[in-house]
């Protein structure tokens, strides 16, 4: 009787936490929210909207998790690293609480698979110890979250890699722009509609910046600052330097793109470099031995023979 009674105890808890979160959930919209929807932001800026989670569960629990996050993230003193990291990556600083909450559900979803495999086996009798089934559930939710973060360096190294791939034709087209008379204001905004890929994005946002009232100096430099790629950073200074000091920009952004196009031929040569060499992991480790038998074995089959 009494666990029947702590059973029904419990659903009828559960049942009043998911309706005051419900209730939370369906709060009225901040100002903010409201009128965010109508003003005009870069991409990947504009809060999510409300009810916008796929499932039920997520629309009455979605609200409570991520504003503990939101308060752990905020008593941490928050991730400047992290930050960097996001927009570097293309997407928004303030989605650091997002990637959070995205970090503790990889972290739940290896506890939970552990917990599976643990049930596993100590039914089969393989765990006898409680440090150890302590120790694989710690070790899976470290795993989870650990591989979130993984993800999110592959996403920046990715783009990263686009943005020192695409910055040669970029300088091309800035250099042609500019050459036929156009201003450099005028010439990035060419580029911007005309090019494809994260860095016409990041020039799209430098000429949405000027057009806002940032100097265009500053602009170009905040993009550099945002992609943190060697190549663009000495591309930046370089035109910035010839604005500031008016020397012709079209001889410049030639010399830029030249630059621009050795070192990404000296990055092609270093990478075949490396995967030279691990293509020669299978040629020695399998391939040769192989051969090696295939030589021998008629010999020492003889040899076989031969003997008494």
């Amino acid at each position: 009787m009494s666990a029947v009674g702590a059973a029904v105890g419990a659903l009828v808890a559960s049942g009043g936490l998911l309706a005051a979160s419900g209730v939370r959930a369906r709060r009225p919209l901040s100002p903010a929210d409201r009128i965010a929807p109508y003003v005009a932001a870069p991409q990947g800026s504009r809060p999510a909207p409300a009810g916008g989670d796929a499932t039920t569960l997520g629309r009455i629990l979605g609200p409570s998790v991520r504003g503990a996050v939101e308060r752990l993230v905020a008593a941490s003193g928050g991730s400047a690293v992290l930050e960097a990291r996001l927009v570097a990556a293309g997407r928004s600083p303030g989605e650091a609480v997002s990637f959070r909450l995205s970090q503790l559900t990889w972290a739940v979803s290896g506890l939970l698979l552990a917990s599976v495999a643990l049930v596993v086996l100590v039914t089969g009798g393989r765990v006898g110890s409680p440090g150890a089934a302590v120790a694989l559930l710690v070790i899976a939710a470290v795993t989870g979250a650990m591989l979130r973060d993984r993800g999110l360096g592959r996403e920046v190294r990715q783009r990263r890699e686009a943005i020192r791939s695409g910055l040669p034709s970029v300088a091309d087209l800035l250099a042609l722009a500019v050459g036929s008379g156009e201003s450099p204001m005028a010439a990035l905004d060419r580029v911007a509609r005309v090019a494809r890929g994260p860095l016409a994005a990041e020039c799209r946002r430098a000429c949405d910046d000027t057009v806002s009232g940032v100097p265009f100096v500053d602009a170009l430099d905040a993009l550099a600052r945002r992609v943190d790629v060697p190549a663009v950073r000495r591309f930046v200074d370089g035109v910035v330097i010839a604005v500031q000091r008016g020397t012709p920009l079209a001889d410049v952004l030639r010399a830029q793109a030249g630059d621009a196009r050795a070192d990404l031929h000296r990055t092609l040569l270093e990478t075949a470099g490396r995967k030279e060499l691990q293509m020669l992991m299978p040629v020695v480790f399998l391939v040769l031995p192989t051969v090696v038998l295939v030589a021998l074995y008629p010999a020492v089959a003889a040899l076989g023979a031969l003997s008494p």
